[in-house]
């Protein structure tokens, strides 16, 4: 792994959880990982792994449908607080 990639992986939880409350809508992990991928050099199994953290942590929640995952920012975080 590259010294960028490895610093971009250490960051991932933060950017993630970012863009989803940004976005305030559901991705699969291939959506995030396409729209993040040219800015944040994000490789797709740090996006895999960092989303189902985040979804273990309760910081975001995780929806299947199918045999597909989908990841969306917590609304009742959200609305306490508002935008991070």
């Amino acid at each position: 792994m590259s010294k960028g990639r490895a610093e971009a992986a250490a960051g991932a939880a933060g950017i993630l959880l970012r863009y989803l409350q940004e976005q305030n809508r559901p991705y699969s992990s291939q959506d995030v990982f396409g729209n993040l991928q040219r800015e944040h050099g994000l490789g797709k199994a740090v996006v895999v792994k960092t989303l189902e953290q985040l979804a273990q942590q309760g910081k975001i929640k995780e929806k299947m449908y199918g045999k597909q995952k989908i990841y969306f920012a917590d609304q009742t975080l959200w609305r306490l607080w508002g935008p991070v």
